[in-house]
């Protein structure tokens, strides 16, 4: 019931754990998120889920320092420390949602309907907004015990407003309106539902097997994409070659066949060439990346120690 993921790290675990054979993709966005979301329904559902938080938990209040916060029974008089309970927890968030302004020339205007983007909380808000109405859908359908439903929605996830299902066929669109608020619509840009886009992923069906390899759109600009550091400056190098590094973990990562990661890799290397990188240093940061993430690589067999079939 709980679709929300931080990264593709958790698509790569759903795609592994989906047990039954590929049948069909899709994607969906919200048309609009942000702006659309109604003040009185946020702060009605972000209570229910705060209220949720702490009864699952059987604490009373949330203990807060600078460098952490965690749940507690205890409250303890030290000044700093703040201890939050579940009503003072929810008054902020509503004062926080009531007190939104933005300034344009001499005119002050408060925010009614949506949240702000850009701001640290929006996320959160955003995420947990729709959240609770999921989990609440899901939650009657498994009191009615509508099992063939849920199946459908076994293998959903959704970074904050973009939506990724599984063998789904199409009933989040089928279902949206129970689902979500009407305020809110989801729709899908898919072409096919054997491949599809989600976020740093191409993924792709083959003989009811799911595949995949790294999505970049910036691959299909057609002009020079500036990024990743120069050397001709003053910038450290040391740290400069770990860039590499992190670029090799992303790519074994997200790339199933060791032919994508193959010409990933080899892509790279020529276009940090061309930045003034040392192909010898380039060869032991790679050495170094064999050794230390053999667990990502087992499945490209010994191929992918071969350092020159990557440099040519």
């Amino acid at each position: 019931m709980f679709w929300i993921v931080d990264n593709s790290l958790s698509v790569h675990k759903l795609l592994k754990q989906c047990d039954t054979k590929a049948n069909n993709l899709g994607t969906y966005d919200f048309s609009t998120l942000y702006t659309s979301i109604p003040h009185d329904k946020l702060k009605i559902q972000m209570s229910w889920v705060i209220e949720r938080a702490f009864k699952g938990m059987n604490k009373k209040y949330i203990k807060i320092n600078k460098f952490c916060a965690r749940w507690s029974n205890k409250k303890a008089l030290n000044s700093d420390v703040v201890f939050l309970d579940l009503g003072t927890l929810i008054k902020m968030i509503t004062w926080l949602i009531d007190n939104t302004y933005v300034v344009i020339g001499d005119i002050v205007f408060r925010q009614t309907i949506g949240i702000p983007m850009g701001t640290d909380c929006a996320p959160f808000l955003a995420n947990l907004f729709l959240f609770s109405y999921e989990f609440q859908w899901m939650y009657e359908k498994l009191k009615k015990r509508q099992f063939p439903i849920l199946r459908k929605f076994k293998y959903c996830c959704r970074y904050i407003d973009d939506s990724f299902a599984i063998n789904n066929d199409k009933f989040l669109l089928k279902y949206k309106h129970e689902i979500y608020p009407p305020e809110l619509d989801i729709t899908t840009d898919d072409e096919s539902d054997q491949h599809v886009h989600y976020l740093d992923l191409d993924i792709l069906i083959k003989n009811t097997k799911f595949s995949y390899c790294i999505y970049d759109k910036r691959d299909k600009f057609n002009f020079p994409i500036v990024n990743f550091p120069n050397l001709s400056g003053n910038i450290p190098t040391s740290h400069s070659y770990s860039v590499f590094l992190s670029q090799l973990v992303r790519y074994a990562r997200g790339c199933f066949y060791f032919e994508d990661f193959q010409m990933r890799t080899s892509s790279l290397i020529v276009r940090l060439l061309k930045q003034n990188f040392r192909l010898h240093r380039l060869e032991k940061v790679y050495k170094k990346f064999c050794s230390r993430y053999k667990h990502l690589l087992h499945r490209y067999g010994k191929a992918v120690f071969d350092w020159t079939g990557l440099c040519r």
